[in-house]
């Protein structure tokens, strides 16, 4: 997931970051790539200077220049989970939900108290005389203010504030707000649950024994389900007991200069989807109103890709014969097709097969 933080000054995000670093969330912050900036160019890195930055880098490269960088850096691997921090206006919050699973939060923490621990914090050398002038500096972060209203690059907090997803308070005790923080993170949890429909669910599985495969020019694999049950798996490869492609090094219909597509009684492998039902059959197991799941990689040269898996002529009549009545083919855009058997015998009741509107087509070279 990806968690980005919209807050005024001493709100308690480091507090925040910290916490979920523990848990392995990588921190990024727009604050950290103004910094940067700040001392490519030999100046102090206070507040007043801090803003000055920003300010040239939104008014050159666009208010969202800062979520562009980090959202380049962050598409590199969307499988960490990150917090953003800090996030200051609504161009920022539009880049960043361009993101998968991303979800803006505003910790909203009372002024008096984060003006008590401004006082004490030493970072960016604030020296904040009384509550009137922290009230003061933090207008600048607003654009209802005459400092902001005709600047179309300013910071737009309380518009933020706006657009976050969630809010968690911070006015108590560091335990307190930590258990705020757990209880966001449970309900984030919930959210953002990726639980495949059963459809996914079995043509994963047969991602997994397609692994199995011994065919060099191809990795199938077939699952038979029944009441979401699985009865029987099977992959491509050769006979039992016999040799396969990796043993022998070479592929015997390359070798033939066999289309592909064609003549696949000279073969050295065993089609996943027929392995699968003769497993059912040694185990003495019915797959008659069973569903046939497939998964196929072409994988010739060590480059593989995923197809558009379909029975060939040969196995789309032995799922006939077998009593299988539904077939669920994984597509190489990542989603899934599903046939009804049913629809292929009243198709060959009218027209030769070799007129089907659907057919078998993998080019494995």
């Amino acid at each position: 997931m990806i968690i980005g933080l919209t807050s005024f000054i001493a709100s308690g995000k480091s507090t925040f970051c910290k916490y979920l670093e523990i848990k392995g969330f990588e921190i990024l912050s727009c604050s950290d790539l103004i910094r940067e900036e700040c001392k490519k160019r030999n100046l102090k890195l206070t507040r007043d200077n801090l803003q000055k930055i920003e300010n040239e880098l939104r008014k050159e490269f666009g208010a969202d220049v800062l979520a562009k960088r980090l959202s380049e850096k962050i598409k590199l691997d969307l499988n960490k989970n990150y917090v953003i921090d800090l996030i200051r206006t609504p161009e920022e919050i539009k880049e960043f939900k361009k993101l998968p699973k991303f979800k803006l939060i505003f910790i909203d923490t009372d002024p008096k108290i984060r003006y008590l621990r401004a006082k004490e914090r030493l970072r960016e050398k604030e020296h904040i005389k009384s509550y009137k002038d922290f009230l003061t500096s933090e207008k600048k972060e607003l654009t209802n203010n005459p400092h902001a209203t005709n600047n179309p690059h300013a910071k737009k907090l309380h518009k933020c504030v706006k657009l976050a997803d969630f809010k968690i308070t911070n006015n108590l005790t560091v335990q307190d707000f930590k258990k705020e923080i757990s209880n966001l993170l449970v309900k984030l949890q919930i959210e953002f649950r990726d639980k495949p429909d059963w459809h996914r669910y079995f043509l994963d599985v047969a991602e997994v024994i397609s692994r199995r495969s011994s065919c060099l020019s191809a990795h199938v694999g077939a699952v038979i389900v029944k009441d979401n049950a699985i009865i029987s798996t099977g992959y491509n490869g050769a006979p039992r007991g016999t040799k396969d492609c990796y043993q022998k090094g070479y592929c015997l219909r390359r070798r033939l200069n066999i289309p592909s597509g064609q003549g696949y009684e000279l073969s050295s492998s065993v089609h996943a989807e027929q392995n699968a039902i003769i497993n059912a059959a040694r185990q003495g197991v019915s797959i008659t109103g069973s569903t046939l799941y497939l998964f196929g990689l072409v994988t010739y040269e060590g480059v593989k890709r995923i197809y558009d898996s379909y029975p060939c002529f040969l196995c789309k009549k032995m799922i006939i014969n077998a009593g299988i009545t539904r077939f669920v083919g994984q597509t190489k855009n990542g989603s899934y097709k599903i046939y009804e058997i049913k629809d292929w015998v009243n198709e060959w009741k009218k027209h030769d097969m070799v007129d089907d509107k659907v057919k078998y087509k993998v080019n494995y070279n």
